[in-house]
């Protein structure tokens, strides 16, 4: 069957690298990739004791996708998600298996039991293979299969281990149904629909932290490939692309702009803005402003959200200001207006967004630079190639703000926050909630 062989070859490396991950908890799993040093932090790989402790792991699969609307279509209207699978133990020890069953319409998976020599079958990689299948209908081991595997790690909250996959697919010359940008955007989109689905604010902040990540990560890939490659292939060049914020006249878009450039400064790129607020311009890589874009499309709307809320809550009422009434001739305590309010919410939001996004960013890159090799006693290949891309942008900028004849500097608006604590705090708290959006904002664009 057409790359069945390639699929299993790259699938054994990919449990190689999770058995020397679990040998060394704690510690970055160093893969090498491209010529560059790469550092992974997988989530643990669960493994299982029998077939029956298989059967337990594979209906919490199916709940979880059903739960969180997470439909792997037929193509005639059915959510494979919702079709059972039975565990059976297999007589043979070499290969587990599924098939499909028409009467009553289920996924039959056989896994051989320990006892006659099944331990290698007993662990997430190759169980949720089986469900792979089950979910890509029959497709062999091509693109389509490959796809879902990823898919079904991403939903099921394993980024890392999609990403680990996804380069053991390529390192074996497979594709994956989706390359380049739009796979990495997918993958970021699915980690953050898993943080929009949680109430737990742990494992938010964890897929939010995981999202800026990986496009940290993959920014760094970027740059590192380029600095590497010859002087005739078709490299990245910086661009530019104007984003629209809001029409004139409408309020708080001074702090939608505030939102954008807390994104734009977490992924390099650099943000003119029209002297209305009604529209910024990001300059720097197709890749990063895609970033920007999508992560701005999910936040803006989910900002206005959470601020729409804390007014409706009328908390909001117990920041106050001393008013002259001049009938009764004394200072007197009075609510703050709802739009003094509502800036106070925007900024710290904002604010606390924009620590967040730096946060993650500032861990991937140190891990990235650990992994690396450095050269004599100076900085490494990889910092080297950060600091070349960061250069490239603030050099492409400068050209651009003579170009477009760009002057002065953003001044923002007032801060509200001091007229408003209260909300200023509710701002935070609700930032520090915050999911960042859907696959579809992601796809889209800004």
């Amino acid at each position: 069957m057409p790359d069945t062989h390639e699929v299993y070859a790259a699938e054994d490396l990919f449990a190689g690298w999770l058995d020397e991950a679990a040998r060394r908890p704690g510690e970055p799993l160093r893969i090498q990739v491209g010529g560059a040093l790469q550092a992974f932090e997988p989530e643990t790989e669960p493994r299982f004791t029998d077939p029956a402790h298989v059967q337990a792991f594979v209906d919490k699969v199916l709940a979880h996708l059903a739960a969180t609307g997470s439909a792997y279509d037929d193509g005639a209207g059915r959510d494979l998600a919702g079709v059972p699978v039975v565990v059976r133990a297999r007589r043979g020890h070499t290969r587990a298996h599924y098939e499909y069953d028409e009467l009553p319409a289920r996924g039959v998976m056989a896994i051989p039991p320990r006892e006659v020599g099944g331990a290698w079958s007993l662990r997430a990689a190759v169980v949720l293979h089986e469900v792979a299948h089950h979910l890509a209908g029959p497709v062999g081991h091509g693109p389509e299969f490959r796809t879902t595997f990823l898919r079904l790690l991403e939903d099921l909250g394993m980024p890392v281990l999609a990403d680990l996959l996804h380069t053991a697919y390529r390192l074996h010359g497979l594709d994956t149904g989706v390359d380049g940008e739009d796979r990495t955007l997918l993958r970021i989109g699915r980690l953050l629909r898993q943080a929009e689905r949680t109430d737990n604010a742990a494992e938010r902040e964890a897929f939010f932290a995981k999202a800026q990540s990986l496009a940290t990560r993959h920014q760094i890939a970027l740059a590192v490939a380029r600095a590497t490659a010859g002087a005739e292939e078709k490299r990245e060049e910086p661009t530019w692309e104007t984003v629209l914020i809001g029409e004139s006249g409408k309020r708080s878009l001074a702090r939608y702009v505030r939102l954008v450039l807390e994104i734009a400064r977490a992924n390099d790129v650099r943000v003119a803005i029209y002297t209305s607020n009604t529209r910024v311009t990001l300059y720097g890589f197709p890749s990063d402003i895609a970033v920007v874009q999508a992560l701005y499309a999910t936040l803006v709307t989910q900002m206005v959200a959470d601020g729409d809320a804390h007014l409706r809550s009328g908390a909001h009422k117990a920041d106050q200001r001393e008013v002259w009434n001049s009938r009764r001739r004394r200072w007197e305590l009075k609510p703050v207006h709802g739009s003094t309010a509502r800036a106070a919410f925007y900024e710290a939001w904002a604010d606390h967004i924009g620590e967040r996004l730096a946060a993650a960013r500032t861990s991937a890159r140190a891990a990235a630079v650990a992994a690396d090799t450095p050269v004599a006693e100076g900085p490494t290949s990889t910092e080297l190639a950060i600091r070349a891309r960061e250069v490239e942008v603030v050099d492409y900028f400068g050209r651009m703000q003579r170009d477009h004849g760009i002057r002065g500097t953003w001044k923002g608006t007032a801060h509200a926050g001091h007229a408003a604590p209260g909300s200023r705090e509710a701002g935070t708290r609700a930032a520090a909630r915050a999911s960042l959006g859907t696959e579809r904002a992601l796809t889209g664009g800004g």
